[in-house]
């Protein structure tokens, strides 16, 4: 568990390649969770990422060849309420800046203050699939989007579920 950070709780940067980030809970992090500066053919499994400022994950322009697979981004929602609805903490999702190769399936988003998935147009060849998605946007006034892929190019998006939020 890693958690009250004051920035981020975990990075890779520096020619890092082929490593697993595997069954961690990343909470409460004010500067975000995980941030792939310089990573390659890594994966991001099974994690738990709750109420992390900024983002759970980013992958920066330096990474690629990135899974994201079976992990949770999430509140701190607990059935019919949060537990911790006066946190100052923010609950983000992913971030992908300039970033290539990426697939992103089987995930839960749930909570967040934004989009499930923020892209940037520099981002080419990714993959958005089979990923449950609710209770997004929290921080906007109108309903907003799941995914922003802001132009990215070659994007595959299959089979996402859209929920309302079970309350």
């Amino acid at each position: 568990m890693i958690e009250e950070c004051r920035g981020r709780a975990i990075v890779l940067d520096r020619d890092c390649y082929g490593i697993t980030l595997s069954a961690n809970v990343i909470a409460h992090n004010s500067g975000g969770g995980i941030d792939l500066i310089d990573a390659w053919g890594c994966a991001v499994s099974a994690n738990t990422f709750t109420i992390n400022a900024r983002h759970g994950l980013r992958v920066g322009p330096q990474a690629g060849r990135i899974t994201v697979t079976g992990n949770n981004f999430s509140d701190s929602f607990v059935g019919p309420k949060r537990k911790r609805e006066d946190n100052p903490y923010e609950a983000g999702g992913i971030v992908l800046e300039g970033a290539a190769e990426i697939t992103i399936t089987g995930n839960v988003f749930s909570g967040l203050d934004a989009e499930a998935v923020r892209a940037d147009a520099q981002c080419r060849h990714i993959v958005i699939a089979n990923n449950l998605m609710t209770d997004l946007n929290r921080k906007k006034a109108g309903p907003g989007k799941s995914l922003d892929l802001g132009g990215a190019r070659e994007v595959v998006q299959s089979q996402n579920l859209e929920s309302s939020p079970s309350r």
